[in-house]
This record gives structure tokens, sequence and C-alpha cells, in this order.
């Protein structure tokens, strides 16, 4: 036991050593609130919650860097999902640049599939998270080996990590951390205003011991020109919970158009389909409308304000994948965010 701790106190007087030693360094404290308005149907009222009520710190040096992420609004916030730290904990994780375009991360932090899962919640072009959200390996303890400006504008991440359990495509059960692993990796192509992905990732035994690997696909774009916004991203997981057979495969695209620097329209069409062996296709389309408002921000202080009306359609009711809405919703949300 005491050497544990003498090892556990050489190794933070090691790295505070290393981290004073670096110059320029910087801390950088941030949090925000969303606050929500909602009416769907078939309710008759409105409903008044917060998306999301965060905190974190990060901190930047020429070699070392790292964060924490913490979710006060999450349920069962000293929980553990299998695989993962209490459920409290968004991100924490430590870095090291070992040269000037590669860097290694060890922590809990964001798997590297989808692009708009990887979008921070806080810029998000619509109020929530969409059909694609759950297919994604979400958050997840592990390694990951990133690279940027590879060539001509190339990068990569390429990471293992603990079971998925945050994914929603996912029931790993809690012993399965050390036995079962999840990995993923990603390309991608950043030249002006274009930009590419394309992933691939895996959680194996999904279900529970025996079970069958999760195994996910994701390819998208986004394209931006003077005031508009283009987007489109496919994800496709076989294989969703560790049943043989039960696949879903989601895409969508996004138009945004700034009419003022401080107002943008959107408009985003989501399709996703879903296959069970043994029952017929099922589709659910969902198609926000809205605009994002940014208000004169007060100091270090900002608010902006999204509306969005969702337009449910397809098998609605009956659809047997993840995730969506399945009849018409309005959603408000107010975020207000430091620094």
């Amino acid at each position: 036991m005491r050497s544990a701790r003498a090892g556990f106190l050489l190794i933070i007087l090691a790295t505070q050593a290393a981290f004073s030693a670096e110059s320029p360094a910087s801390f950088r404290v941030f949090g925000y609130a969303q606050l929500t308005a909602e009416k769907s149907e078939p309710t008759d009222g409105l409903e008044f919650d917060a998306d999301r009520v965060r905190a974190g710190l990060k901190y930047h040096g020429q070699t070392f860097f790292g964060g924490v992420l913490l979710d006060f609004n999450v349920a069962n916030a000293g929980e553990r999902t299998p695989g993962t730290l209490v459920n409290v904990i968004k991100d924490v994780y430590a870095g090291w640049r070992m040269a000037s375009n590669w860097a290694l991360k060890l922590g809990q932090f964001k798997t590297p599939i989808g692009m708009d899962f990887n979008i921070p919640g806080e810029d998000l072009d619509i109020s929530k998270r969409g059909l694609e959200k759950p297919l994604v390996l979400e958050r997840a303890p592990g390694l990951m080996l990133s690279g940027r400006g590879l060539g001509q504008g190339f990068g990569v991440d390429i990471g293992i990590f603990n079971p998925a359990g945050r994914s929603g495509a996912t029931a790993h059960e809690a012993d399965q951390s050390g036995d079962a692993n999840a990995y993923a990796g990603r390309v991608l192509f950043d030249r002006q205003s274009l930009h590419l992905e394309a992933a691939i990732g895996s959680s194996e035994e999904a279900g529970g011991v025996g079970t069958n690997d999760y195994e996910v696909i994701n390819i998208a774009a986004a394209w931006r020109y003077a005031q508009i916004v283009l987007k489109s991203e496919w994800i496709s997981g076989r294989d969703l919970l560790g049943l043989d057979g039960r696949d879903e495969d989601v895409i969508y695209a996004h138009l945004g158009y700034r009419s003022r620097p401080n107002l943008e329209w959107i408009a985003r069409h989501y399709w996703a389909n879903s296959r069970i062996i043994g029952t017929a296709d099922t589709d659910l389309i969902n198609t926000y409308l809205g605009l994002n408002f940014w208000p004169a921000s007060a100091g270090p202080v900002s608010l902006r304000v999204q509306l969005n009306y969702v337009l449910a359609g397809g098998d609605e009711s009956g659809f047997t994948g993840l995730g969506g809405y399945r009849d018409d919703a309005v959603l408000a949300q107010v975020q207000i965010s430091y620094p």
C-alpha cells in the first residue's frame, strides 16, 4: 500500500514538474446550461427541463494537455454505465504531443465515430442530437493516437477503448471490462471550406458475454461557403445490442443559412431504416426546421436561442430502430455559457 501511494505521489509530482516546465501554458475554465421548453404530440402541455448543465477545465501546453468535463444534469450521476466512469464525468483525459503532427490521449473522451457527435453540445446546429446519435460508440475510457496536418490536409484517429457501454447500440454487462474492448478509427480531410471524414468501429460482445460484436461505419461531409453551410452524414450499425441481424442505417442532409451575423436559419432532414430478421423493415423520418439566434453578449457570458419544429414521418410509432421523434415536436432552448 505504501509503495502504491509513493508511486501515485511520484506521478503527480512528475506531472506537475512537466507542466510547470512548459512555456507558454494556459488553463481555461468554462461552463454552460441549456434550458428547454418542449411540446410533443400527443401531450397537451409544455415540458420545461434542461438538456445540459456542464462545467469543465482545459489545460493547454506545448507538450502536454488535459481536461475535465462534468455534467450535473445527468441521470443517476453516481452510477456507472458498463465500461465507463461514473455518469457525472463526461470527459477526463491527459494528452502528450509527441511531435508537431501527432498526439497521444489517455482517459475518457469521445470516440472518433460521428461528425455531428464530435461537435460539442454547446455548438450543435439543432437543439437535440438526432437519429444518428444512438449508433455511435459514445464516450469511453481508452487510448487514442491522433495525427493532423498529414500530407495535403489529412488527419487520422486510431483508438482502443473499454466496451462502449454508453452507446445506445450496446447492452454490455458490468464485468466485461478487461475481457472485451471497443475499437475505432477515423480518416479526415480538410481543405479550405471542405471537410470529409470516414470512420469504422466496433464494440465486442455488445449484448453481453457470448453475443455478437456491434459494428458501425460512418461517412460524413461538410462544406461552408459565405453564409451557407451544407452537411451530410451516413451511419450504419450492424448487430445492434449484440443481436444477430438487427441492423440500422441513418442518413441526414443539412442546410444552414446566416441571414445576419447573429441569425441562422436551418433545415435538416433525417431518414432511418431499421431491419430485424423475421420482421418487416421500418422507416422513420425526422425533419428539423428552425433558427439559431445569438443575442448580444454581456462580457464573457454569451447567450444562444434555438427554436426547432420537428416533423415526424414514416412508420413513426411502429419504427423498430433506436431514437428519434415518433410524433411532431416543438423544441425551444436558451443556452447561457461562460466564457
